[in-house]
Order: structure tokens, then C-alpha cells, then sequence
């Protein structure tokens, strides 16, 4: 009987331990959550921004490639009798078709890319440059929360004497959500690409629109 007593309190101190010790690795857990969280959530972030663009250049460069587009195509240029630019007049169907065959281009590139899962090694959320890209891999979502918008802007730049940079740049702006489970963090990332340049003599033409 007194074995018994005593088997009974050993059994129940054990499991006195085990439940402690559980309890111990949950609030370690839940410390290391908190404490981590910004840092990770930021690194979703980085890794989601890096995945986007990667996204937006391969769209931008498969449209280039395929289509062949130069300046004259865009831009059509008045000169004077002296031989100076006095208007500049943007061809709006060319840089509308421009527009959505891009549109069409990301929208296909950046839907790749919310089918796919990316891998963020948890060394890499260390900031240890030796530990960077090792362990075990958390795995990251991308999500577009709206409709990439493309803008046209044309930019003049003086490049000297009597001379001007005139670009022709496209601007693309992707507004997105980084879904780490069960946290997600938004972003959004701008890029600018220069698709047409030429040097105009003479000052900036008095008589242009902007592309709007």
C-alpha cells in the first residue's frame, strides 16, 4: 500500500514536469514569435519586393524583345527651317497598343508568379552572414491587391549647349501582399524603364504635350 503511495506521487511529480516543461516551450515559443516577427515579416517583404521585380523585368524584356520599337514610332519631331526641333507629337495609338500589350505581358508574368511559393531560409532571418540562405525554408506567397498601372512620361533633360536628352519612360507601379501564414505584409514597388531616347538640338521645343 505504501508502494503504491509512493509509485502514485512519483507518477504525479513526473507528469508535474512534463507540464511544465510544455508550458516552458510554449512561452519560449511565443517569446521568440513576438521578438522575431518584425524581422521577419520584414524579410517577407524584402524577398517579396525582389520576386516582383524579377516579375516586372521579365514581362518588360519578353514584350522588347518581341516587338521592335524605336523612337520614330513614338515620336514624331518638327524642325525649322534652321534645322532646330520646334514640336514634338507623341503617335497615342502606338504608346496605347504599347500599354496593353505590357499590361497583358505582366498580368500573365505576375499571375506565374502567385502560383508559385517561394522559399525563405530561416538562417537568412539571423542577419548571420554565415547563416544566411541555410536551414529550413518558410514558404512565401505573392498576391497583386490590384491591377498594375502603367504610365507613359516623357522627360527632357538639358544635356548641354543647345542639346536635350528628350526619354520616353515607362513607369509601372505593382501594388502587392507578401503572405507569410498567418501574417501577411503589403507592399509596393515602382520601376521605371527607359523604352526611346534621342539627343534634340536646340532648347526643350516650346511646342509639346505631355503623353498624359
Amino acid at each position: 500500500m505504501q508502494r503504491r503511495r509512493h509509485r502514485t506521487m512519483r507518477d504525479n511529480s513526473n507528469t508535474g514536469a512534463v507540464v511544465m516543461l510544455v508550458l516552458f516551450v510554449i512561452a519560449f515559443l511565443i517569446f521568440i514569435n513576438s521578438a522575431l516577427k518584425p524581422v521577419i515579416m520584414n524579410m517577407a517583404e524584402s524577398y517579396g519586393k525582389m520576386s516582383v521585380a524579377k516579375a516586372v523585368d521579365g514581362a518588360v524584356s519578353e514584350l522588347f524583345e518581341r516587338e521592335d520599337i524605336g523612337y520614330s514610332d513614338l515620336v514624331k519631331l518638327t524642325f525649322s527651317d534652321s534645322g532646330f526641333v520646334t514640336a514634338v507629337e507623341y503617335n497615342s495609338a502606338e504608346i496605347n497598343r504599347i500599354k496593353l500589350a505590357l499590361s497583358n505581358s505582366l498580368v500573365s508574368s505576375l499571375e506565374k508568379l502567385r502560383a508559385s511559393k517561394i522559399k525563405v531560409p530561416i538562417g537568412s532571418i539571423t542577419g548571420n552572414a554565415y547563416l544566411s540562405g541555410r536551414g529550413l525554408s518558410l514558404r512565401l506567397r505573392i498576391m497583386q491587391s490590384s491591377v498594375p498601372v502603367i504610365e507613359v512620361i516623357s522627360s527632357f533633360e538639358s544635356e548641354g549647349i543647345n542639346t536635350v536628352l528628350h526619354r520616353i519612360i515607362i513607369r509601372i507601379t505593382v501594388e502587392s501582399d507578401a503572405y507569410l501564414p498567418p501574417r501577411k505584409v503589403s507592399f509596393s514597388l515602382t520601376q521605371d524603364f527607359v523604352i526611346a531616347q534621342t539627343i534634340i538640338v536646340g532648347d526643350i521645343p516650346s511646342g509639346y504635350a505631355d503623353i498624359g
